[in-house]
Formats: C-alpha cells, sequence, structure tokens
C-alpha cells in the first residue's frame, strides 16, 4: 500500500514537472518536454550567427549554414510539409500551402542573426547556458526566440494531424535584419513581389510586453502591438578651418569650438511633440501629461529624438586640428519627415563652415489599422495567453525599426510584438550582455504562436473547432478612426 502510494505521488510530480508542455486550452500537445525544449533552444543559440556592420570583421557564414542543418534535423516534419525556399544562400522562407487560394496569406516573420558579443562583459555563455531555470545567450530575446518558438508549435501542430491550413502561411527567416536587412528580408519581399504575392497581414518581432511598473505607478502589463515605427536620420556634420598651428599659438575660433557651438544649439534645442499623438499611439492614453514628460521612455514616443552619437578631432595633444566631425542620430516621428528634420537642424546651425553628410535615412512607416481582423485575432490570442494577468493590450509605435521597411508594399497590416513579459533589465539586456529568457517564458512564447495560428484559421483536415475566429465579430472599417482608409 505504502508503495502504491509513492508510485502514485510520484506520478503527479512527474506530471506537474512537464505540464509547462502541454496547453488544455487548445488540444495541440508540444512533443518536446520542458528539459528537451529548454535545451533545444539553448543549442540554437550557440551557432554565432553574428552580423558585423563594419568592414574590419568578417562575417562567418558556416555559421549561418550549420543553422540550417540544426533546423532541419530538429524539425523533421517541417522540412517534410513545407516548402522551403532558400532566399540570397542564407534566408530561409517556408510556405505552408493553404487549401483556399482566394484567402491572402500571412506572414510570422522574424530573423536569426545577431549583434556582436563582449564575451568579458558577461556573467554566463553569451553562446547558450541554461542557469537557474534561465536560458541565457544572444538571441535568446533578439529573436531567435521568435524563430525558434514558431518552428516548435508548428512541427507540434503537424505532429498531431492538422497538416493543411485553410489560408497560408508563410516563415519568414531573415539572416541580416541586424544591419538592415538589405541582402535577406528585403529579397525575401522581392520573391513575393516577383511571385504577386500580397498577404493579409504580416507578424514580426517588436518590444516586450512591459512588466507590472516598468513605468512606476503602473501595475497592469502593457502588451504593446507596434501598427507603426519612427523613421530615422543619421549624419555626420564635419567643421573646418584653414589655419593649422601648434597649440601654443591657436587660431580664435577653432574647428572643436565650431562644431561644438553646433552640437549645443542642437542638443538645447529639441524636436516639439506631435500634436494629439495619443491618438496614434494609444499606450500613451494610459497616462497624463506630467508623466509622459517626466518618463524618458514615454517622453520618447511624443516627438523626433536627438542623439549627439559620435565625436572625433585631432591626432595630438600639441596641434590643433583642421576639421572635426561628429555623428548625430535623429529617430522621426509620424508626423515629421525627414526633409523638415534635416531643414531643422541646419537652419539651428546655420554656419556654412560645416557640413552636412547623411549617412542613414527612413521615413517612419505606414500606420497600420487596429480595426482589421487581422488584429483582433492578435489581441484575442494574446488576451487568452496571459488571462491570468492584469493586460492592456494597446496599438503603439514601435522605438527601434525591424526589417517590416521592406514590406510596406506587400500589405497594409503590419503588427510588430513580442509575447514574453519583460522587466527594464530585460531591455538593456537585447543588445548589452546576460540576455536571457526563462524556460517558463520561452515555452509560453510557443504556445502563444500556436494558439496564434490555430485562432486565425481551422485547419481543413482536422476537426478542430477550437479557434476563436469563428465566431469573431469585427468591422474592418471604423470611420470616425484616425487608422481609417
Amino acid at each position: 500500500m505504502i508503495f502504491k502510494l509513492f508510485f502514485i505521488f510520484f506520478l503527479i510530480i512527474l506530471i506537474i514537472k512537464n505540464s509547462e508542455s502541454v496547453d488544455s486550452t487548445v488540444n495541440v500537445h508540444l512533443l518536446k518536454s520542458r528539459t528537451e525544449l529548454a535545451s533545444s533552444f539553448k543549442e540554437s543559440l550557440s551557432f554565432k550567427t553574428i552580423s558585423f556592420d563594419d568592414e574590419s570583421n568578417k562575417i562567418d557564414y558556416d555559421e549561418f549554414l550549420k543553422f540550417h542543418n540544426f533546423l532541419q534535423n530538429k524539425f523533421p516534419i517541417i522540412h517534410r510539409v513545407l516548402k522551403r525556399t532558400i532566399i540570397n544562400k542564407y534566408s530561409l522562407l517556408f510556405e505552408w500551402t493553404g487549401s483556399d487560394k482566394t484567402l491572402k496569406p500571412i506572414l510570422l516573420n522574424s530573423h536569426y542573426d545577431v549583434v556582436p558579443v563582449t564575451e568579458s562583459e558577461w556573467s554566463f555563455n553569451p553562446w547558450g547556458e541554461i542557469r537557474n531555470d534561465n536560458i541565457y545567450g544572444r538571441g535568446s530575446i533578439d529573436n531567435k526566440v521568435v524563430l525558434m518558438a514558431t518552428m516548435e508549435s508548428i512541427e507540434a501542430i503537424l505532429a498531431n494531424n492538422y497538416t493543411q491550413p485553410i489560408r497560408t502561411i508563410y516563415l519568414c527567416f531573415g539572416h541580416d535584419e541586424e544591419i538592415g536587412g538589405m541582402n535577406g528580408h528585403r529579397m525575401i519581399a522581392r520573391h513575393f513581389r516577383e511571385n504577386l504575392v500580397r498577404a493579409e497581414a504580416i507578424f514580426d518581432e517588436g518590444c516586450p510586453f512591459l512588466a507590472s511598473n516598468f513605468i512606476p505607478g503602473f501595475h497592469d502589463i502593457i502588451a504593446g502591438v507596434g501598427v507603426f515605427e519612427k523613421g530615422y536620420l543619421f549624419y555626420k556634420l564635419t567643421s573646418k578651418v584653414n589655419s593649422f598651428t601648434h597649440s601654443a599659438i591657436p587660431p580664435t575660433e577653432s574647428a572643436i569650438g565650431i562644431l561644438s557651438k553646433a552640437l549645443a544649439k542642437i542638443e538645447s534645442n529639441p524636436f516639439a511633440p506631435i500634436e494629439n499623438i495619443e491618438k496614434k499611439n494609444q499606450l500613451l492614453q494610459l497616462f497624463n501629461g506630467e508623466t509622459i514628460k517626466s518618463n524618458p521612455f514615454l517622453d520618447s514616443m511624443t516627438k523626433t529624438t536627438t542623439a549627439l552619437s559620435m565625436i572625433h578631432a585631432g591626432s595630438k595633444p600639441n596641434i590643433i586640428p583642421t576639421t572635426a566631425s561628429a555623428w548625430v542620430s535623429h529617430r522621426i516621428i509620424n508626423g515629421n519627415s525627414i526633409e523638415f528634420v534635416k531643414n531643422r537642424i541646419l537652419d539651428l546651425i546655420n554656419d556654412t563652415r560645416i557640413t552636412m553628410e547623411i549617412e542613414g535615412f527612413l521615413e517612419p512607416s505606414p500606420i497600420s489599422s487596429p480595426f482589421t481582423t487581422a488584429y483582433q485575432i492578435l489581441k484575442q490570442t494574446i488576451y487568452q495567453q496571459f488571462g491570468g494577468y492584469n493586460v492592456k493590450v494597446v496599438p503603439t509605435q514601435l522605438m527601434a525599426n525591424t526589417d517590416t521597411r521592406h514590406y510596406w508594399d506587400i500589405t497594409d497590416n503590419i503588427y510588430r510584438f513580442m509575447p514574453i513579459v519583460g522587466n527594464f533589465m530585460d531591455f538593456v539586456s537585447i543588445h548589452g550582455s546576460n540576455e536571457k529568457i526563462s524556460i517558463d517564458d520561452y515555452i509560453k512564447t510557443i504556445h502563444f504562436y500556436k494558439k496564434l495560428i490555430l485562432n486565425f484559421q481551422p485547419f481543413s483536415n482536422s476537426s478542430n473547432t477550437n479557434y476563436i475566429n469563428k465566431n469573431l465579430k469585427i468591422n474592418d472599417y471604423c470611420p470616425n478612426s484616425i487608422y481609417s482608409k
């Protein structure tokens, strides 16, 4: 009797231990245990798929091809059922063909390249380590987590005999997002144009959901869905003087002094907030004006920002340089333009001895509507996943740029999000040190993408009816909204 009781107790503990791999809300079980899922994800981080933006470091594309082989070995069903196309040698496109060709496809986008690592600044192995129920490694948030969670979810869906969706699904995995995506997602988007593919919606990486008290005093989780992005303008300012003298005989004005005055004007004259920006960025509606102004994260969402990022002048302490250069970065809010920002800066400087050399630019993105069926299904999936928490789902502005810039003419409906609840240190770690995700959060991310896929459509050869869009009633057009077209 004692042995039987012990055996039953052992089974209960075993079930609880692995319960994170089973989601009772949708009748699709993951194929691996909690430990196996964590181990596979850790292994994905071991591939040093680093994108360097300077020519002094050569990208090791062998690591990218090794990652391809890793995916083939880990997800054999996907590679057997879905059509895989290699785009421009290293980016991957998987097509999960739907039975109804009249329906526009959805795109699940991510990237698997990562930024470089300074290993001395890490307390854990930056290429994959499991410690204290956390998975550490470059890419654990940005952005292998989305790729791996998507693959694990679809592998499980296929294994549970959900083999053909009604609507075609594309998995688009870029290899150079961290340096602009010009050879990755830009080429995938070109592939779609050449094949006359228009998408119903694109779901791509975005900001992690804001944990309780991320904004002091606000206790709900904020699930921000990026419906638009800021643009950017990067440029170099250079001042020149004709005199070249020893520091013992300094000129009245030096190149450094001239440039410094210009930089001081730029920094002391910030751009004004855009009027009624909260109508576009509904996250701001959660806070009063005083809170927004006092919080740098929120305040940056109201206007075009300015950052003085680099400066260079001189070669020796006792020689006065004839030139000085500085680099400036603006993130341009919807409502301003590249031309407006450039002209305003030149007017502020008002000095012909200073030249501006533009090194990078992108207009603010179009705004996607939060009243489409696609957005509402995403919103309901977030509530479904985080139903045990107080969560606010709001359309917002993404503070960074993504590869979605290459898809503006593929669909009007682009939604950027990261279904992970993050605190301030998680944000700091994304391009910093000790980037990590908890094992539980990784498994929840897998379940999230599984739900999103199942919620978005039924499957033609399955009796499954547990998808929320069956009875979803959404008005695609809302005439009183700024998002209406």
